[in-house]
């Protein structure tokens, strides 16, 4: 079961869904649903007690999630400790986030080629910002730095960079700004999300516009977000199959 965090622009849950649908396809398990903790339905306990109605007595619970935040650690360990209590006769096991698997970053040097397609080679002070969001355990954040660190191995941007939308410094107008001072004329902004909810759709693009005004010299070019990928259902299989599925 993949349990992602849900969005107001409810839509935007439409790639964790595919991926259940394609496990299903793929036959990594004999069911596989998705649900969300947070405003989107599926909810959380609508999944599990879809699983449960289907004979499900051993429940995967899948992080959709880049990395083990407060999301994966409160919030989603408190709602399975829940069902745990709820249901004695399944037996739930919780494998682990994305984090810095290699597929993440190749995922994340695609949606880069995408706009960029030299991946910084055709001008030397080209920098590359990868937009996350932030979470209040800040060592929950060390995956991202692996994944910038692998992007700089497989790119040929003067410097990458990963910056945060909240909870966590540096914040994405100041890395900007400090990259624009380190020389930088161009840069190509990643939003490192799964899913296109408000944040994608809404804030960076706000944030991207400001440091525009303020930098009119600058070249900034958006990719897209991580969203719908076949890689990741390999990647999730991987992880189902390190909890014995």
């Amino acid at each position: 079961m993949l349990i992602g965090h849900g969005s107001l622009k409810s839509a935007s849950g439409g790639a964790m869904i595919r991926l259940a649908a394609r496990l299903r396809e793929q036959g990594v398990a004999p069911v596989a649903e998705a649900g969300f903790l947070n405003y989107s339905r599926p909810t959380l306990t609508e999944a599990i007690e879809k699983c449960v109605g289907l004979g499900v007595e051993r429940l995967f619970v899948q992080p959709y999630f880049l990395i083990d935040g407060v999301y994966v650690q409160s919030d989603l360990a408190g709602e399975i400790a829940g069902h745990v209590a709820r249901w004695p006769g399944v037996h739930f096991v919780t494998g682990r986030s994305f984090g810095d698997h290699r597929l993440m970053s190749a995922i994340a040097l695609e949606r880069v080629r995408a706009v960029d397609p030299s991946l910084g080679w055709a001008r030397k002070e080209a920098a590359l910002l990868l937009m996350a969001h932030g979470t209040p355990d800040a060592a929950a954040n060390a995956p991202l730095q692996r994944i910038a660190g692998q992007l700089v191995v497989t790119s040929d941007y003067c410097r990458v960079t990963v910056a945060y939308l909240d909870c966590n410094v540096p914040t994405i107008p100041a890395a900007i700004d400090d990259l624009v001072a380190q020389g930088a004329t161009r840069l190509v902004a990643l939003p490192y999300f799964l899913h296109k909810g408000r944040h994608v759709q809404d804030d960076l693009p706000r944030l991207l516009a400001l440091a525009r005004q303020r930098h009119p010299d600058m070249e900034i070019t958006e990719a897209a977000e991580l969203g719908y990928d076949l890689r990741l259902a390999e990647l999730i299989a991987e992880r189902a199959g390190e909890m014995g599925m």
